[in-house]
């Protein structure tokens, strides 16, 4: 990027462009390359207004990071220590606000996307800046990562369904496939654990000869697919405001936690400093970053108003002071707690008022992340043409539904955040969004519609030094996730 003004700004930019692009914030107004694109692609392309604002777009964003690993945390904090996790959150948090923010900034680029009139989404992207087969990568790559998130989903709001029914009378009931016994109708009750089993978190359906269980498929899996599969189906539109819902909700019930917590009182003997097991660390924090992938699809939809660079920093910083005090505070009260911190809160063990909390929680958190995921793995299957929507809706739909029960018992859902998070989690996240960021400032001048670095860095060759200590901390943090799995 050259020093001159006339080289900071993108292509036809006005000079009232360049003050609004400097602070961050473009208008929907439309350029000469909006109004060539238009006429070269659809005619209805500027016609379209976007729709969620502010409160929506961080709503999505949170809950996007407030996922099925948002659970695991109390669990890793015990694990692995309260310094090494706390560090991993606050790193892979920068990290993944980066990432986002070079991600939507390379979507700016596309010829006539400079406001994003254009449905760009996140392998249409690739294809247009590296050609047809980064483009099939990524779809893979893209599927993975947010089908195991949407898997990791059901299986947490299943249990937590599942801890509610085993409460009333007759308890659970689960079809349970044992490795040496065939298939079995079995039953579980909250009321047969013992005072000492609910004080310390491990009254948990189901849990009980995991070693003999191959597969399972219970009632609150059923029930969770009959609240929660037909709201997969909708747009992103649709599920806005279902969004906004979960956020408040998020909020609320994240505050009573912590109150709960308190209350109930700290014990550091929970926790060490340093910790004992660092094996799934990255793997699961890795996961709770996944804001990357909502951007493509949220950067269509949104309101010329919403800045973009605001909406996603507040989105992180909220998802961080979360995870510190849910995910800290929960490790630093619960001994022994399960890897889905909510089984343990539903015990009884802290009161009537945080086992409520906690059922409203999987309902309106973990819940209505299942149809996000949905919907966004919808939207790049058929963003680009690549499949109907019926194809579509059976791939990111009714795929994760129809096999997620398979990894329901045993601690499944654990290894399977921590792999995915090495594997699909970081490609998606991390590496591509800054490999190709990086191309795109090597091939052109332009400097796109998002301000990534506020006033800092400025010069070209300084965020091309910045964007490979980005990939160097990056690799690393993969590195060390896989060391951590093999160990």
């Amino acid at each position: 990027m050259n020093s001159s003004a006339n080289e900071t700004t993108p292509l036809n930019f006005s000079e009232s462009d360049s003050n609004l692009l400097s602070s961050g914030y473009i208008s929907n107004g439309t350029t000469e390359e909006d109004e060539e694109d238009q006429g070269s692609s659809s005619p209805n392309l500027l016609n379209h207004k976007g729709t969620i604002g502010m409160l929506g777009s961080i709503s999505i964003a949170v809950n996007s990071l407030t996922g099925p690993a948002m659970l695991n945390l109390p669990s890793v904090f015990q694990k692995s220590g309260l310094i090494p996790t706390t560090l991993t959150i606050a790193f892979l948090c920068v990290l993944s606000t980066f990432c986002s923010l070079h991600m939507a900034n390379v979507i700016s680029k596309v010829p006539g996307n400079a406001h994003f009139h254009k449905e760009i989404e996140y392998s249409e992207a690739f294809r247009f800046f590296w050609g047809q087969k980064a483009f099939v990568i990524t779809q893979i790559a893209f599927f993975a990562c947010i089908t195991c998130l949407n898997v990791a989903s059901i299986i947490d709001t299943a249990q937590v369904v599942d801890q509610i029914l085993s409460k009333f009378r007759g308890g659970a009931v689960a079809f349970e496939w044992q490795k040496y016994g065939g298939w079995e109708i079995i039953r579980w009750a909250a009321h047969n654990c013992s005072g000492e089993r609910i004080k310390n978190g491990q009254c948990i359906p189901f849990e009980a000869d995991t070693n003999n269980t191959a597969w399972m498929l219970t009632t609150g899996y059923i029930l969770s697919g009959v609240l929660f599969l037909p709201m997969s189906l909708k747009d992103l539109k649709e599920n806005a405001g279902f969004q906004v819902v979960g956020f408040v909700v998020l909020i609320v019930i994240s505050i009573q936690f912590v109150a709960s917590f308190l209350l109930n009182g700290i014990d550091f003997s929970n926790v060490s400093l340093w910790g004992t097991d660092w094996s799934d660390m990255f793997g699961v924090v890795l996961f709770n970053f996944a804001v990357v992938i909502a951007v493509p699809a949220w950067l269509y939809e949104r309101k010329p108003t919403v800045n973009v660079s605001s909406a996603l920093n507040n989105s992180s910083l909220i998802g961080f002071l979360l995870y510190i005090f849910v995910g800290g505070l929960g490790a630093l009260t619960m001994p022994n707690v399960a890897d889905n911190m909510l089984q343990s809160m539903m015990t009884g063990a802290f009161g009537p008022v945080t086992e409520i909390c906690s059922m409203i929680f999987a309902f309106f958190i973990i819940g209505l992340g299942i149809p996000l995921f949905s919907v966004l793995t919808r939207l790049n299957l058929t963003g680009s043409g690549l499949c109907t929507e019926f194809q579509a809706n059976a791939l990111a739909v009714y795929l994760p539904w129809g096999s997620a029960w398979i990894l329901y018992s045993g601690g499944k859902t654990t290894a399977l955040l921590g792999w995915g998070g090495i594997f699909f989690m970081s490609i998606i996240v991390f590496l591509a969004p800054l490999f190709l960021s990086l191309q795109t400032i090597n091939d052109s001048d332009e400097i796109g519609s998002v301000l990534i670095y506020g006033s800092f860095f400025k010069k070209k060759s300084e965020q091309i030094l910045v964007l490979y200590i980005l990939l160097i901390g990056s690799i690393a943090s993969i590195i060390l996730a896989i060391i951590g799995e093999f160990r």
